[in-house]
């Protein structure tokens, strides 16, 4: 038997456990090495919805993606707040090595409590600030989606993660991708029964293929990023094969989340 591995986003490796028939394994892209794949590199105030997550657990720390829902709360993956104590958010800034930006803190970690590290299902967490952000040109919240998101859309992933298999530190710079949304069922034929209704899987229209990758764990996936931005899922996981394979990536639909959003933030 084939076994199904995920492979989360954010900065380190996770096996998911044997499930079904599948050509390919799973990774959680928190705990790999990061960044986008064949991207473009955003300017200044162009996700001004972006967060840079630096986070703290027991004995080791890890970098991810996040989004601004509020001036208050960060929406991310639940890998990347799962076992953390505490975190850093850097908001306002595409280079993380630049000098503008705001640096908050953490004053709570709050993971679905559905969340399954071996599936990856209710991969959905949220930071909350120990003091609100201001908002600016370069700071600002994103509207989060209620409704379904179907097959064949355009997507845009933006994030710090690694820009090749190969790499082992996060991009300075924040990057960016456009994908296309497949179906749940087509996703299923590479992953298998880790597809959940509650998965978005996406694919590179291009050569050479694009594509998130570690570190890019808990980041924005949007529609319409140049009208009407709207956030639509939070990058997951891909394929142990590498992220410049051209297998889809996985990732957390916004919409049926949105009660638990609105329980737990108010937003």
């Amino acid at each position: 038997m084939k076994y199904v591995g995920v492979l989360c986003l954010c900065l380190s490796v996770v096996w998911a456990s044997p499930l079904q028939e599948s050509s390919a394994k799973a990774v959680p892209l928190k705990n790999i090495s990061s960044r986008i794949i064949n991207g473009d590199k955003a300017v200044l105030g162009q996700f001004p919805w972006q967060a840079a997550l630096r986070v703290t657990g027991n004995s080791r720390n890890w970098f991810c993606g996040g989004s601004i829902i509020s001036e208050e709360w960060i929406l991310t993956a639940g890998h990347c707040v799962s076992g953390g104590l505490s975190a850093i958010i850097e908001t306002g800034l595409v280079d993380l090595d630049g000098n503008i930006g705001l640096e908050s803190t953490s004053s709570d970690l709050v993971l679905h409590e559905g969340y399954d590290i071996d599936t990856l299902s209710n991969d959905i967490g949220l930071i909350k600030l120990s003091k609100p952000l201001q908002f600016d040109e370069n700071t600002a919240a994103i509207s989060l989606s209620s409704e379904p998101l179907s097959e064949n859309e355009e997507v845009t992933v933006s994030g710090w993660g690694l820009t090749s298999d190969g790499g082992t530190v996060v991009s300075p710079v924040l990057n960016y991708v456009k994908l296309v949304t497949i179906a749940n069922s087509d996703c299923e034929k590479t992953f298998g029964s880790i597809i959940h209704d509650t998965t978005l899987c996406a694919v590179s229209d291009a050569n050479p293929v694009k594509s998130p990758c570690n570190g890019d764990s808990g980041g924005p996936v949007v529609i319409n990023v140049d009208s009407n931005p709207e956030h639509v899922a939070i990058a997951s996981f891909v394929s142990d094969s590498g992220c410049e394979s051209d297998n889809p990536s996985g990732y957390t639909r916004t919409a049926p989340y949105r009660d638990w959003i609105r329980e737990k933030t108010g937003v």
